[in-house]
């Protein structure tokens, strides 16, 4: 490209043609004086294509700075933009890219959501043509005409913190950051790293290279990339993601330890206490016997103190296990913990005695982690569908006992409120309190492993104020009939309360599944959707809710009958399932609408990925006597993340964004916008 210039628009995607305008002859300026000099103020710039219309009397914004710092109403005028600057990010999957003009970068969006061709590359000099629009999060240059006028240098990336890069300020500038490489996996073609300094960590995308990306996990690397908000459908910022143009963007400063079960023991007492040479993000080690395991977290204790261990390889390990453990320190406000840990198992071991302490002595934080035994009453048994949770009175002291759903057995369902009762569990600070620079324990909880770590010591008074009106009246039956009478009837009673256990069961499941496809029902749906939201709520993570409705489906029952229209809902039924993950619940709310609850969200991609399966699995035809039923189906999501959690919000969103699906044409899911809750207002009135 040493002698030509080359102009071009990047092609319409309904077009699905490319433009390529080559005048030779031109001798091109050094890209970086370019950026010195910056473009020329103009309007409308027939050579690139077209400018799209704006309104009279707006300035062409000629810096990144100027687009960058407007308001997203501001944004929304369509400002025209004419700006000279160097691609820094772009991949080739996507319709957009971020630059630099050598101060302050912006996000670029194609004309008309065309796909990038390989002519866009980080380091080549743009001139670029478009108008300011809000973008998702921050403001963008939309509707973008390009020219290439060569290469030119990218600049040196600008350094951060990770604090700060987690304030979303830094959205599309060219930064470098320090920290230490948490995971590294592969997400659609791409690399993806968790980076992580302190408290704060990001997630890095960048192409693959030729780089060992093993060789990265547990390493201290710089990266230079490109800042990215994730960002809810409120334009809210709920995290960050950085962009690398390439793997050579990720320098190790620190290598990894090649063995990290070489790295010295330390006593779980001293992981969070302050040692002299630690380095940022260290690795710590430890070693102890396996006393119990909560999904990903392992409970270690090493003869001393008990430790919570997160690490993804966990199923394997049991209680009574010997391990090592390798993890990061990670500050929290009611429990520390030991996150990212890899594990090796050294064999068997008792695990440690649990240890008798009073409610006082288990709210001193002292036994944080460790395994204790304490007696108490049991004041009342609340169920979830995740949880059973037991309300224990010790000494005046109220405190919960906690049984997840995959470890409880019927066992428990035979506790009666008032029992004195001995629990054996993990003892956790649940909330603390600040006073001056201290934090102290406020309430403790205690995670059971097993239904056989609760023990009934009493059985409460059976002399109740019914069982005593019982009694007497059985006494007055006695005196008018005879012993036989008596042992019948009892055992006729006996027998018509089993029946009518066994009823009940079989009602209440009844009532909580739908006859035909065996999903939730609206009852079961609400019940579990009010314990998301507060699950949510406690862990920082996001919900979604898809309202899923069948196109045409009464077309379906008047052409081929009810049997037909029958199997199509048994068999969509069975295709959600398969589309959703094993945590989330799936429920038939009506004829052909279901509902897909999403728990424990946190990437938002992810509810736009299992929409998207929903809407092409349910578009295969289905079988039915001999022929083929046609199906599609139209889908409505809705996320919304921690703190703003409101269930009946979720169905409002749903509920408009599959309007906007049905609108749209059908057979396709659209995602809730506060736009479209403003659409359904104007429609309806």
């Amino acid at each position: 490209m040493a002698d030509e210039n080359v102009e071009f628009e990047l092609p319409s995607i309904a077009r699905g043609t490319q433009i390529l305008r080559r005048k030779a002859g031109l001798v091109l300026i050094p890209a970086a004086l370019l950026l010195l000099l910056g473009p020329a103020v103009s309007g409308a710039q027939d050579g690139h294509g077209g400018t799209p219309a704006t309104p009279a009397g707006l300035p062409t914004l000629t810096t990144a700075k100027a687009v960058h710092d407007l308001t997203p109403a501001q944004s929304r005028q369509r400002y025209p933009v004419h700006l000279r600057a160097i691609c820094i990010v772009c991949f080739a999957d996507w319709y957009g890219f971020f630059v630099n003009d050598g101060a302050t970068g912006v996000y670029v969006q194609s004309k008309n959501h065309a796909p990038l061709t390989a002519a866009i590359h980080p380091g080549v000099l743009l001139d670029i043509v478009g108008v300011t629009g809000p973008g998702d999060y921050a403001p963008i240059v939309d509707q973008s005409t390009l020219r290439i006028l060569g290469e030119g240098p990218i600049p040196p990336a600008r350094p951060v913190s990770l604090d700060r890069l987690s304030t979303g300020v830094e959205d599309g500038q060219w930064i470098s950051f320090e920290g230490t490489v948490r995971s590294v996996g592969h997400r659609e073609s791409m690399l993806d790293l968790e980076v992580a300094s302190g408290r704060f960590q990001v997630e890095v995308m960048t192409p693959p290279g030729k780089k060992d990306s093993g060789g990265l996990i547990n390493a201290r690397v710089r990266v230079s990339a490109t800042a990215g908000p994730v960002f809810n459908q409120r334009r809210q910022l709920i995290g960050i993601s950085v962009y690398s143009p390439s793997s050579d963007s990720i320098q190790i400063i620190q290598p990894a330890s090649a063995d990290p079960f070489s790295l010295p023991l330390r006593p779980v007492r001293s992981v969070f206490e302050y040692i002299p040479g630690d380095t940022p993000d260290h690795l710590v080690r430890i070693r102890g016997v396996v006393t119990a395991r909560w999904g990903r977290t392992v409970y270690v204790n090493d003869g001393n103190q008990g430790a919570s261990v997160l690490g993804s390889e966990t199923n394997s390990l049991k209680p009574g296990d010997a391990v090592d453990a390798v993890g990061y320190p990670v500050l929290g406000d009611t429990e520390h913990i030991i996150d990212d840990a890899i594990f090796k198992r050294l064999g068997a071991a008792p695990v440690p005695e649990p240890r008798s302490v009073t409610a006082k002595e288990a709210l001193s934080g002292d036994f944080e982690g460790d395994l204790i035994r304490l007696d108490g009453r049991l004041i009342e048994q609340q169920r979830e569908s995740d949880q059973d949770t037991l309300l224990v009175d010790v000494g005046g002291a109220v405190f919960s006992a906690v049984l997840p759903t995959e470890l409880k057995e019927n066992s428990l369902a035979d506790l009666r409120d008032g029992s004195q009762i001995q629990l054996t569990g993990i003892c956790m600070i649940s909330e603390t309190v600040a006073s001056q620079h201290f934090r102290f324990p406020k309430a403790f909880k205690v995670l059971l492993r097993s239904p056989s770590d609760v023990v009934v010591t009493r059985s409460p008074s059976w002399w109740t104020l019914t069982h005593t009106f019982l009694v007497l009246a059985f006494a007055l039956i006695g005196t008018l009939v005879v012993l036989a009478w008596v042992v019948a009837l009892k055992k006729r009673v006996k027998q018509q309360t089993i029946l009518l256990r066994e009823s009940e069961e079989r009602f209440r499941h009844m009532a909580l599944h739908d006859g035909l496809t065996g999903l939730a029902t609206r009852v079961l749906l609400q019940d579990r959707l009010i314990t998301a939201v507060d699950t949510a709520n406690r862990h920082k993570t996001g919900l979604a809710l898809l309202l899923v409705d069948l196109d045409k489906f009464k077309d379906i029952n008047d052409t081929f009958g009810h049997q037909a229209g029958d199997e199509v809902l048994r068999v969509t039924a069975d295709r959600l399932i398969d589309a959703v993950r094993k945590i989330d619940t799936v429920a038939r709310i009506g004829g052909d609408e279901f509902v897909v609850l999403l728990t424990d969200l946190r990437d938002p991609h992810i509810a736009e990925r299992i929409a998207a399966s929903i809407v092409k699995n349910l578009a295969a035809p289905i079988s039915f006597e001999g022929g083929e039923l046609p199906v599609t189906t139209s889908a409505g999501v809705c996320m919304e993340s921690a703190g703003e959690l409101d269930g009946e919000a979720l169905f409002k969103g749903a509920d408009a964004a599959l309007y906007q699906a049905k609108a749209s044409g059908r057979n396709c899911y659209r995602v809730y916008t506060p736009e479209m809750a403003r659409g359904e207002t104007q429609n309806a009135n």
